[in-house]
């Protein structure tokens, strides 16, 4: 049976999951950046909701929420390609389905949503390879 349908969704998943991890190294960039942190104290100082907060704790999250982002997003295309692997020639698609249904859902929660398109696609692959099975062909024997 070819499963065209799940690999093509598991590579569109994956690249989007790859824009994760670049919106991660983005922020890691920011993190480091004189002018983004300048700016944010310039907004400290500007709205009194943000008064006493220490804006080298603020540079430091954003850092952290960068290789948040990176982690997850690099361990979502290590285990769709893991899945990949396992559809390939139709070998083991149900462990395949289950690994993408379950980056998925861990994915999405881990991101707060923000990886809400690459995990559906994940998740549409992952019970398209759970749902379909092999026809069954009827070889009689005479």
């Amino acid at each position: 049976m070819k499963r065209t349908g799940e690999i093509v969704l598991t590579i569109i998943g994956a690249c989007f999951f790859a824009l994760i991890s670049l919106f991660g190294f983005m922020f890691l960039g920011l993190s480091g950046d004189n002018a983004f942190t300048q700016e944010m104290e310039n907004m400290a100082a500007t709205d009194p909701a943000l008064e006493g907060i220490d804006m080298g704790f603020m540079t430091d999250m954003v850092a952290a929420g960068g290789w948040y982002f990176i982690i997850v997003g690099i361990l979502a295309i290590i285990l769709g390609i893991v899945s990949l692997v396992l559809l390939k020639g139709d070998k083991h698609p149900k462990a395949a389905g289950i690994i993408l249904i379950i980056v998925a859902v861990l994915s999405a929660l881990a991101t707060v949503l923000i990886s809400i398109i690459s995990s559906i696609l994940y998740l549409v692959a992952g019970i398209l390879c759970l749902v379909r099975k092999q026809k069954e062909t009827f070889n009689p024997e005479y």
